[in-house]
């Protein structure tokens, strides 16, 4: 079955088209691919850390769902009576209070790749945190040495958006390729993900270091979201023999863990 392909220019806003963007991406195929996994999410707890604008969330209100976002920016979410939004880091012991309860599934989309190396690990157990025996966690990610795991198709705004394994250069590098074709934002967005970088070796590594589980994990050669954004057909690809060709030719990962709780 082909995931519908969504257009900018239907929707009046960027913000519009990226909301309906990331509420079918979960529609059409996160949410059956959670079934088919045998995750009941009927009436359950969700919370989605690294929400963006919400639309991925605000599909899982649609089966009436307990449903909270949780961003480090503020999107200025418009008001769900099915989704509570809050503006937050979940390391911030401060930041308890509204999301100590645990969760019967949580959602890192395309978030783990923005924490810096440093910082994952703290991460983690952070979310590790917010989880019982019960609760699922969904992570997907694009590989640092995968041809756009720079981000850069969305990041950039010149013909340099559709230039492949951008990541392969060093910073310094990418500063004269792209010239004054950017603006400061934009390339302190990708210095952001190169000091990030979420390799599929480096990903695994750390979750089995942290008593995480592996349920289930697909791995893409066209991810979904391409095919929704760009009308690119879907292709999942297996895990090649040779390790080092997983992180350049896999375009994105989607596990599905559980953690080692004790209660």
């Amino acid at each position: 079955m082909r995931l519908q392909k969504i257009y900018q220019k239907d929707f009046l806003t960027w913000d519009d088209y990226y909301f309906q963007y990331q509420k079918n991406l979960a529609r059409e195929y996160y949410i059956p691919l959670l079934k088919n996994w045998g995750v009941d999410i009927n009436g359950k707890r969700v919370l989605d850390i690294g929400c963006g604008s919400g639309g991925f969330i605000t599909a899982f209100s649609e089966y009436n769902c307990s449903c909270t976002g949780i961003e480090i920016n503020n999107f200025n979410w418009k008001i769900e009576d099915s989704v509570d939004f809050f503006v937050g880091d979940i390391t911030d012991s401060s930041f308890n209070k509204y999301i100590s309860k645990k969760y019967h599934l949580i959602i890192l989309r395309d978030v783990i790749e923005h924490i810096p190396l440093d910082n994952k690990t703290i991460f983690l157990e952070s979310v590790l945190s917010l989880m019982s025996k019960q609760t699922k966690l969904l992570i997907t990610f694009p590989p640092f040495y995968s041809a756009f795991g720079l981000h850069q198709q969305t990041i950039l705004k010149s013909k340099f958006k559709y230039f492949p394994f951008l990541s392969l250069f060093p910073h310094s590098l990418i500063k004269i390729i792209l010239g004054t074709s950017q603006d400061k934002d934009s390339i302190s967005k990708l210095k952001e993900i190169q000091n990030s970088r979420m390799t599929i070796n480096h990903f695994t590594n750390l979750i089995f270091e942290l008593g995480f589980e592996i349920l289930n994990s697909e791995k893409y050669f066209v991810r979904p979201s391409h095919e929704i954004r760009y009308g690119l057909k879907m292709r999942k690809i297996k895990k090649l023999n040779i390790s080092i060709l997983n992180e350049f030719l896999i375009s994105g990962c989607t596990y599905l863990l559980r953690g080692n709780i004790s209660e």
